[in-house]
């Protein structure tokens, strides 16, 4: 079954344009005809190789989505299978990657991804709540909207704890420049190896580059479970630094207690550092004003009281 434009998915979600495609399947940009609202459609192509064991897969990623309503998570609405090809019609918000946001700036400003980070954070206390390990935390799937709102996606290869197994042991899931150390060997991910990942997606965001780089898949994993993390910038907050070295601690047992640690940690270090910016431009604008208000902030109060002089002399005069 191949997927054209126009194209009535279920009778339901017509297919209006492709997002993207892989060596899995496709991901389009949909219309719901009954419920009139736009919908993102990820489709498993049946033409791929192993192709039963990837819409067992698919049939995980619905399941281990279903419950995981929260707004910094990609909402589910329905899972469907026609001619052996798996559709699962989620939420659609106008959106860029954190992927592409990295790649059009490089390095952010700490109070312009900390939000970000935050966000992701909240959404995956929630999934680790219900059991679910994302187990592929990478810019690609945090997604961001015009207005600053995260959403996380793609739970392709998320584990349940309530679910059968799907990947063999030792078997090791993720990707390679931001999968956790105990992951990289082939161990069960837990809720820690999710914070690992989202700690390098932090150092990245910080320091404009991931921190650590290989010739191969391989290497680069090898460097997560061996080497140690290299430093961040001075330039970067220094409780800051050592929270983010924190979530990349090799022993999971080193790295913050969980998701909500982290979002609260980073959230009252966000607090900070916007506290000190408006210092700083209180500061400035003393300066600047010679240590005075600017006069477009008195200006209203001396005509309030000029007019006001002026009226109890027009009433002294009347009086008269």
């Amino acid at each position: 079954m191949r997927l054209v434009e126009g194209q009535l998915i279920h009778r339901r979600y017509r297919l209006d344009s492709r997002l993207a495609q892989g060596g899995m399947g496709e991901v389009w940009k949909g219309y719901d005809i009954q419920l009139g609202r736009e919908v993102a459609i990820k489709a498993l192509r049946s033409d791929v190789t192993n192709a039963e064991a990837k819409l067992r897969r698919l049939r995980a990623e619905a399941h281990n989505s279903a419950n995981l309503a929260h707004p910094n998570i990609a909402a589910l609405f329905e899972y469907y299978e026609h001619d052996g090809i798996g559709f699962l019609i989620m939420e659609y918000v106008p959106s860029k990657s954190l992927a592409d946001l990295f790649h059009e700036q490089g390095a952010m400003e700490a109070t312009e991804l900390l939000p970000i980070l935050i966000q992701t954070a909240r959404g995956l206390f929630v999934a680790h709540s219900h059991g679910v390990i994302h187990r592929d935390v990478k810019p690609a799937n945090i997604m961001v909207s015009d207005s600053g709102q995260v959403k996380i996606t793609d739970f392709g290869v998320s584990y349940s704890t309530g679910q059968g197994q799907i990947t063999q042991d030792g078997m090791v899931v993720g990707t390679a420049q931001y999968i956790s150390p105990e992951q990289a060997q082939g161990q069960q991910a837990t809720p820690q190896s999710d914070i690992y990942s989202l700690g390098v997606v932090a150092y990245e965001g910080l320091a404009g580059h991931r921190p650590f780089t290989g010739a191969t898949p391989v290497d680069i994993a090898a460097a997560h479970v061996n080497d140690p993390v290299p430093p961040l910038p001075d330039s970067v907050d220094v409780q800051l630094r050592e929270f983010v070295m924190s979530m990349l601690a090799k022993d999971p047992l080193d790295r913050p207690k969980d998701a909500l640690v982290v979002s609260r940690t980073l959230a009252r270090i966000e607090r900070r550092l916007l506290d000190q910016q408006t210092e700083m431009n209180d500061r400035t604008m003393t300066v600047a004003t010679g240590g005075r208000l600017p006069r477009r902030v008195s200006s209203t109060p001396r005509i309030v009281l000029d007019t006001t002089v002026s009226m109890i002399s027009r009433i002294g005069r009347d009086k008269q």
